[in-house]
């Protein structure tokens, strides 16, 4: 099966090309990370039915991670590193698990992790966001079948000395990234196992930092900017073209897609040069493409 969503045809029957909210000369600053400077900072404080930041575990995990940094930008690379050492793995509700839900599973993915980040950097009192963008589907290629269609990805925008900084490189935890970027190697792709070859899982604090796609690389950029929001929850709710991810037909084909794609990711962790080259692209017949869902 694939995990392909949402309907790609339009009213004439013909196939949606998603377009491009980026253009040939996109560069992470300011173009895509957005400013939205009408806005108080205070607005990426608030507290939502999926962050609870204020619930015990999230203040306490937050402040034993920073109580001995003194500024905004020490205590967001504190948990950063904290999310970064969490193994990737999806979640099979990846829309509506909370940031207490996600330190219970003990992993996540970019919706996932970054909702726990979120909820630790807002504790914290630092202004943060998650951003939606659509990318193609290459980066995941090897761990899912997305029948070559889109999908959205969820990075963070923190806000440190007045400046939005973007990131995505804590997703991937460094096991699962050096066993990527040697598969990569290997098979001579700049895209898959959900890294890039180029791609990043540090972070400074002063500039921003992505895993999953590279300036340097326009072929790997995203394809659409949904804009900034508090959780996923909040963003498939309100964004009519990715509502039916929330449908109970959408979430039963990603809870046994999550489990295929852990499977795949396990293998790899533990065997980076045995995974299948062609895996995630309909290879393995327990993975095979399928139309996407009707509305």
């Amino acid at each position: 099966m694939s995990l392909d969503f949402y309907p790609r045809k339009g009213a004439d029957g013909q196939p949606v090309k998603v377009d491009s909210g980026f253009g040939p000369s996109s560069h992470p600053a300011p173009s895509f990370i957005g400013t939205l400077k009408d806005e108080h900072e205070d607005r990426w404080l608030v507290n939502t039915p999926l962050l609870l930041h204020d619930h015990p575990k999230i203040r306490l995990l937050a402040k034993r991670l920073t109580s001995l940094k003194a500024t905004p930008r020490d205590q967001a690379l504190a948990c950063f590193a904290h999310l970064r050492a969490m193994p990737f793995g999806c979640i099979a509700d990846s829309t509506g698990t909370s940031a207490v839900g996600v330190l219970r599973a003990g992993k996540g993915d970019c919706h996932t992790k970054s909702t726990l980040m979120l909820a630790l950097l807002r504790s914290l009192r630092i202004p943060s966001r998650m951003r939606f963008v659509t990318m193609k589907p290459d980066f995941l290629y090897g761990i899912a079948d997305l029948g070559g269609h889109p999908i959205e990805h969820a990075y963070i925008e923190v806000l440190l000395d007045d400046e939005w900084l973007a990131l995505d490189s804590h997703v991937v935890d460094p096991r699962l990234a050096m066993a990527a970027k040697a598969r990569l190697k290997i098979e001579g792709r700049k895209l898959g196992y959900g890294m890039h070859r180029d791609g990043s899982i540090q972070w400074d604090g002063r500039t921003s930092s992505f895993g999953q796609f590279t300036v340097s690389d326009p072929d790997s950029m995203p394809l659409h900017d949904w804009g900034a929001f508090d959780d996923p929850y909040q963003f498939y709710s309100s964004v009519a073209y990715v509502r039916q991810r929330l449908s109970l037909a959408g979430r039963v084909k990603w809870m046994i897609g999550a489990r295929l794609v852990n499977r795949r990711v396990h293998a790899l962790r533990d065997k980076p040069v045995e995974v299948p080259a062609q895996a995630g692209h309909g290879a393995t017949p327990d993975f095979e493409p399928t139309a996407a869902p009707e509305n």
